[in-house]
């Protein structure tokens, strides 16, 4: 398994600089943000794109994943027509992004509506809107990947197969959180055996703890329950930078380098 680190959790320095921390520490790669002020961000135009992907060759630092983290003021469950073509355009931004910098997985966080609606209906608009984008990530050939959050009709592994199996398509996947599953208050043995033909990417984070092992996640287990279900993908750290975003850094990756050898 390779590992990578989130832009945000080595402290959101610029690129260039996030790229020399990570490959400093050790990383395989880095996960970077499809943001609520895209326009601003490299990743929104094709110079921009082409100095991620220069920072990514000239550090030895991969970028396997983009997250789409705008989804949270936008969502594909929308009910304003406004917020759902910007959620529309964001997925087809990030997708084209993700090509253009050499990213294969693109995480999409099960987002809420803006106004209260029952699950059932958050569900039918989220397999309408993935269905659509799954077309596009075919076409590109990458792969949209489902993650399990704390608000929504997707906190659950049953609901991410649920939402995946309903689109049915070879480029929507899941984007499995340990931490947010023993937050909800799930079993992440169990949940990683039951996604395991739909296993993406990994998030990995501990509960109640800011630096792996301190809180109360079962790092260790989920490590030998992914490879018994044949997981070999990329484990993604989405650990808080704390106030010395190098030194935790160091820390997590050694921690879970120790697991995974």
């Amino acid at each position: 398994m390779k590992i990578g680190i989130r832009h945000g959790s080595l402290g959101g320095p610029p690129m260039d600089e996030m790229f020399q921390m990570a490959a400093e520490i050790g990383f395989d790669g880095v996960e970077l943000e499809v943001a609520a002020k895209y326009e601003e961000t490299l990743l929104a135009t094709d110079d921009g794109r082409a100095k991620l992907v220069e920072y990514s060759r000239h550090h030895g630092v991969e970028i396997p994943s983009l997250c789409v983290g705008a989804l949270w003021a936008t969502s594909p469950a929308a009910t304003d027509p406004d917020l759902l073509a910007r959620s529309r355009y964001l997925i087809d931004e990030a997708i084209e992004a993700a090509v253009a910098v050499g990213a294969r997985w693109i995480l999409i966080p099960i987002t809420p509506s803006e106004e209260e609606i029952t699950k059932e209906e958050c569900q039918r608009r989220w397999v309408q809107e993935m269905t659509r984008a799954a077309a596009l990530a075919k076409q590109a050939d990458v792969v949209l990947c489902l993650e399990n959050v704390g608000r929504g009709c997707g906190q659950s592994a049953e609901d991410l197969k649920y939402l995946a199996d309903q689109v049915a398509s070879t480029h929507v996947k899941t984007y499995y959180d340990v931490g947010n599953a023993c937050n909800f208050g799930f079993d992440a043995l169990g949940e990683i055996e039951l996604l395991q033909d739909l296993l993406g990417v990994v998030h990995v984070k501990d509960y109640e703890g800011q630096l792996l092992g301190e809180g109360k996640v079962d790092i260790p287990g989920c490590v030998d329950q992914l490879r018994r279900v044949g997981y070999d993908g990329w484990l993604i750290l989405e650990t808080p930078p704390t106030d010395n975003p190098l030194e935790a850094g160091n820390y997590n990756l050694a921690y879970l380098r120790d697991i995974v050898d």
